[in-house]
């Protein structure tokens, strides 16, 4: 990571050496926080081995999305900017594109701590472009939280530009990602001969035996917090294990650290636009790899295949219908298959101007 923000930094200086205020210009800097209720969670109730009834649910603290951030970032034709104010929740699928609507400097940083349904997370985004007549440079680090993707890279191409709706781009990208992503952290535990409950135990949770009479047996579980949280082995690996698991999983992913990728990379872009019908679709395809050597020990449980092929695609359409534009059909998305991860956000619907 340091390497990149030094890289990242050495490439800014370079280049705008002179431009400062002309990098600077038309940006803006915001910050904005929402709360809204969490969730309902329905009460669940078990009964204990002293044939008690206990109330066990847990009600989710209120969502919450705090936002800082700085950017600048031209609008393509069809966008629209949706207030006044940037609060950090705006979601253009076009940012997301080597080439973006003008020549020239574009840059995002965001940094977002958000909780949902009792779950915190964090999202960070930080990217820097530049577009030239014939060549594109784009730096970005990406840490999706909800999504569980991270990573870093600086992607470099020639570019081919086809009369004002066609961009071609080919070269290459460097990148720096979570080790273990490919990584399978439980099977390597269970080759250590540790039994399911010892994980557990690792992470903090404790059980109790209990008996009634002479032929019922099971165990209580609670949490690293001392809380009450099963009253059975089932109920434990049926409800909470898949969380222990995964937190295990990413500690291991943690520890692992990064590994560095050179990708061969190759884009599409198209772009139309009217005031009745506006297309804009890109592609990204790395169809190459090239990775570092890695321990002999990790890569036992490591599948580091380099003939795999990443993408991402995304695309915006929209369509007014009719002589009075009144029906008007949008449809905008992108999916992203990278590092064996997928994450993917589609919107569609209609509009119909009464009067």
């Amino acid at each position: 990571m340091k390497t990149l923000f030094t890289i990242i930094f050495i490439f800014i200086t370079t280049n705008v050496f002179g431009q400062f205020q002309d990098f600077f210009k038309y940006s803006t800097i915001y910050s904005s926080i929402s709360l809204n209720n969490s969730l309902f969670a329905p009460g669940v109730w078990q009964m204990t081995p002293e044939g008690e009834l206990v109330d066990m649910s847990q009600n989710n603290k209120y969502d919450k999305s705090i936002n800082i951030g700085i950017r600048k970032l031209a609008r393509f034709e069809y966008q629209k900017k949706k207030g006044d104010f940037y609060t950090g929740q705006e979601n253009e699928h076009s940012d997301k594109g080597v080439i973006g609507a003008v020549n020239g400097f574009e840059y995002k940083a965001q940094i977002e701590l958000k909780r949902q349904q009792g779950r915190e997370f964090e999202n960070r985004h930080l990217m820097v472009r530049y577009l030239g007549d014939f060549y594109t440079i784009k730096a970005e680090q990406l840490f999706n939280g909800l999504a569980d993707i991270e990573f870093q890279s600086i992607d470099t191409r020639l570019r081919l530009k086809i009369g004002n709706k066609i961009n071609l781009t080919a070269g290459v990208m460097n990148a720096w990602r979570p080790l273990g992503y490919q990584y399978n952290a439980i099977a390597a535990y269970q080759e250590t001969g540790n039994p399911w409950w010892q994980l557990a135990y690792d992470q903090g949770f404790e059980d109790q035996f209990y008996s009634i009479g002479d032929e019922y047996y099971d165990w209580t579980w609670v949490n690293p917090e001392g809380e009450l949280i099963a009253q059975t082995d089932h109920e434990f690996y049926k409800y909470h294990f898949g969380n222990v698991v995964r937190d295990y999983t990413l500690e291991i992913q943690d520890s692992l650290g990064t590994i560095r990728e050179l990708n061969l990379a190759l884009g599409a872009s198209f772009y139309h636009y009217t005031e009745a019908f506006w297309i804009h679709a890109f592609a990204d395809v790395y169809p190459k790899h090239w990775t570092e050597d890695i321990d002999e020990e990790v890569s036992k449980h490591i599948d580091l295949s380099n003939d795999r092929i990443d993408y991402t695609v995304g695309f915006i359409l929209g369509a007014k219908i009719g002589r009075m534009k009144k029906l008007g059909l949008f449809m905008e998305g992108n999916y992203n298959n990278l590092y064996e991860k997928e994450f993917f956000q589609i919107t569609s619907g209609i509009n119909y101007l009464i009067f």
